[in-house]
């Protein structure tokens, strides 16, 4: 077990997701199989966790149907409608959520591929994959 802030998680998963926008296939290689292992054991429970407590944030400031009492949905980035005050508390709430979990630091299992089954990968890459895919 490694330990791994949140930000750096995020990097990881943002770094991977780039490289297969560039090669769909290496999905289907096993540096894509370790990174799913990963992925799966690490990073879907922790990335559920962050997105509930988002959406608990836009819930609750979400504007309400006064008759109804039902939440107004919006075909937008956070799916609610706001007032004015509302939006403001949110992209409040927003940061201090983010700021909150990106020093966050979890426990994780890594899921090392051989040098040899590695894709081509910038320094960058490799330092954010250092311990976790790549030795």
């Amino acid at each position: 077990m490694i330990q791994k802030t949140y930000k750096e998680l995020v990097e990881l998963d943002q770094a991977v997701g780039e490289l297969y926008k560039k090669t769909p296939d290496l999905v289907n290689t096993k540096f894509g199989y370790a990174y799913k292992k990963f992925s799966a054991k690490n990073l879907k429970e922790v990335f559920n966790d962050y997105g509930e407590e988002l959406s608990g944030i836009r819930i609750d400031n979400a504007s309400v149907d006064e008759k109804t009492k039902t939440l107004l949905i919006a075909p937008t980035v956070r799916g609610f409608q706001y007032s004015k005050e509302g939006l403001k508390a949110v992209i409040k709430a927003e940061r201090e959520l983010e700021k909150k979990w990106e020093s966050k630091v979890f426990d994780v299992e890594s899921y090392i591929v051989k040098a040899e089954d590695l894709p081509e990968l910038t320094e960058n890459q490799l330092e954010i994959m250092k311990g976790i895919i790549v030795e």
